[in-house]
Order: structure tokens, then sequence, then C-alpha cells
């Protein structure tokens, strides 16, 4: 599990850099549409998941996306990716337990190394699940991976694609996919799909445009940046009996931007998440949640103060985050945690955020709040 998650955090730093440049001052662009078909295998995170994955997981994706000319300056620092929407459905291999997801998101298409024919590319996507078959007490209790038919849902991939013709084009990825809700409805241990895909992509329009030049004289390089997070949000614990804890999640986050598209940077946090008492009250009836008159833990073990690495990738005012983080005390004896983040800026003060907290494979709960720069 931690080898799964340290080759993917090593493998998105390296993509991060901008190393390969396309040597031309012009650039096709293209509205496309792209379909494909893909299988592959259901990561069995939790030892339960084993009972339940009968068979390999297929599906099928459609997107519309169209490829940047580099109008602002990141655009060109990611060498012109693209962007869409995408609709996607899988058939998860059990159809008693598990049925089908369904997911529409957007995604960020980034080339690594691209030529007249040629391109090799990272993608991020995020957007919307549906389950169709959830954990019921009476008729799915087997279900121990979702518990709500809304989900997160979350891609990464990298792939290649060869152009045939000016209009069509052949892609093959390889990446990962996830549903979760965050444990806002228990249960919840996630469906992380391994897959590979095949597709096919039509251009609606090819244009050879020249990239314009762009002045980069407001970029800071080496500036040290300080921002403040504030967010909240509610998640359920084992056993289940559907009641929402409150969660507060506050860090302050130092970046250094290192590039127009990259920033390093590390934090200090300090959560405080309500769950934790039941947890320990359940730890302490060895599975049976005892009543407070017999142990009720201290309103302090909810808090858990910690500190992270930051890595952000940057697109105009949307800035995407990964975090690694270290708990500096923690009740339950938790060691380690990452944080997914995506901000949105209002203006040059402000941005709304959105975030997954999780341990390695396994979601602790979804963030939403605001974000202040202090320093910007």
């Amino acid at each position: 599990m931690i080898f799964h998650r340290t080759t993917l955090w090593g493998i998105l730093c390296l993509l991060s850099f901008n190393l390969i440049g396309q040597p031309s001052d012009t650039i096709r662009t293209a509205n496309y549409w792209q379909v494909g078909g893909f299988s592959g295998f259901i990561y069995a995170h939790h030892r339960s998941m084993g009972y339940y994955l009968n068979e390999y997981p297929w599906g099928a994706q459609i997107k519309y996306g169209k490829k940047f000319f580099g109008s602002v300056d990141w655009h060109q620092a990611f060498r012109h990716p693209e962007a869409g929407a995408a609709f996607l459905m899988v058939d998860f291999g059990n159809k008693a337990v598990l049925g089908n997801g369904y997911a529409t998101y957007g995604y960020l298409d980034i080339p690594v190394f691209e030529r007249r024919r040629f391109t090799w590319n990272y993608e991020m996507g995020a957007g919307i699940g549906y389950i169709t078959k959830i954990f019921n007490i009476d008729n799915n209790y087997n279900n121990q991976a979702i518990g709500s038919h809304l989900n997160a849902f979350l891609l990464i991939s990298t792939g290649i694609k060869y152009r045939i013709t000016s209009k069509f084009l052949l892609a093959a990825d390889w990446g990962l996919h996830h549903f979760s809700n965050g444990n806002a409805t228990e249960p919840n241990q996630g469906l992380n799909t391994f897959y590979s895909m095949i597709g096919m992509r039509y251009s609606i329009n090819n244009k050879t445009q020249t990239i314009p030049t762009i002045k980069n004289d407001n970029i800071r390089q080496n500036a040290w940046q300080c921002l403040l997070h504030i967010s909240s949000g509610f998640k359920e614990e084992r056993p289940i009996d559907h009641t929402k804890y409150p969660i507060v999640d506050i860090h302050t986050t130092f970046r250094r931007k290192i590039s127009p598209t990259n920033s390093w940077g590390f934090g200090v946090d300090l959560m405080y998440d309500r769950s934790i008492s039941k947890v320990l009250k359940n730890d302490f009836g060895n599975g049976y949640l005892v009543h407070d008159s017999i142990y009720n833990p201290s309103e302090w073990k909810n808090f858990t103060p910690a500190m992270h690495a930051n890595w952000s990738m940057l697109f105009g005012r949307i800035t995407f985050s990964i975090q690694a983080g270290v708990y500096l005390y923690s009740a339950l004896d938790r060691v380690i945690f990452n944080r997914w983040l995506l901000e949105v800026a209002i203006n040059d003060k402000i941005s709304i955020a959105g975030g997954l907290k999780s341990h390695f494979a396994s979601a602790d709960y979804i963030e939403y709040g605001l974000v202040w720069k202090i320093i910007r």
C-alpha cells in the first residue's frame, strides 16, 4: 500500500517539472470527441474486499475537449495542455454486490513529450460519481466498500497518443480512478480501479495557430507565500449508526514558487475530529461501543496537531496541491496522512477550497473552506 502511494507521489513530482518544450512557434489546436474502453483490477486495500471481487472490472469513457494554443502564461508553461469534460461508466465485476459506477468529471491533460504525430501525456480529473449498489443492512450487507450513491470521483493517468490522420488519433492510457464519499456515510472503504484503456479521437476542427508572446513580468520566482486554510465537514465512523461527526481542519502553509507553474513548501496543522472519541470508546470495549459512564475520553483527544510537506501545481487562478503529513500527536496512534486540495481564487487574497484527507488509500474526510493569502 505504501509502495503504491509513494510511487504515485514520485511520478507526479517528476512530471511537474517542465523539462521538454515544443520546438515551434505554431501549435495545432482542435476541439475533439474521444471514446475508449478499459479493463483492469480493483485494488483490495481492505482484506474484506477480497470476498466480493469476483471478476475484472471493465467500462467505457467518452470525452469532449480542446487544446489550448497559449493565450495565457500557464498554457505555455504546461506545453499547451488539453481540457474538457468526460463521462465514464464502469462495471465493477460483481453486479449483485457492487453494481455499476458512473462519473461526470472535468479533466486536464498535460503533455510531457510532444511531436507531430506522437504525444506522451499525463491527466488529472475530478468530479461526481454515482454507484448503483451500496451497503444495505437488509439486502446488501456484503458491500463494505461504499455506503452512499453519490460520491467524489478522482482520476490520474498517463498515456500515449499517435496521430493517424489530421482527423483521427489513437490513444492508450494507464491509470487509477477512485470512488469515495470521504466517510460522509459509512461504510466507505472506497473503490480504486487500476486500468488500461484504448481509445479513438476524432478532431472536429484543426487549426494551426501562432503561439502568442506572453510577458511574465508578474511572476515572482523564488517568492514565499503564507496561506491560512480553514475548512470543515462531517464524517461517520464505525460501528455504523449514521451519526454525523463534525470536523474542523486549520493549517498554515508556506509555499515557495520555483517556476511559473510549481511551488514547494511546508506547513503546520491543527485538526479537530469529534469521531475520535467514538473510536476510542469502541477500542476500549474491544469492539463494543461502551457508554459514557464507563469510558468518556477527554475532548482534547479529538484534537490532532501535525506538520506537512506541500507540492502545488498552478493553473492561473486554480491551484492543485498534494500534501504529505506527519502527526505530532494522535490519540489513535496514527503516523502519516495525505491531503489533496483544489483552490480557486476569488481575488488576490481569498480562495475557496475543497479537499480530501486520507490515510494512504483510505479516505478520512472531505473538507470545504476558505484560504486566506496572508503573504502573497
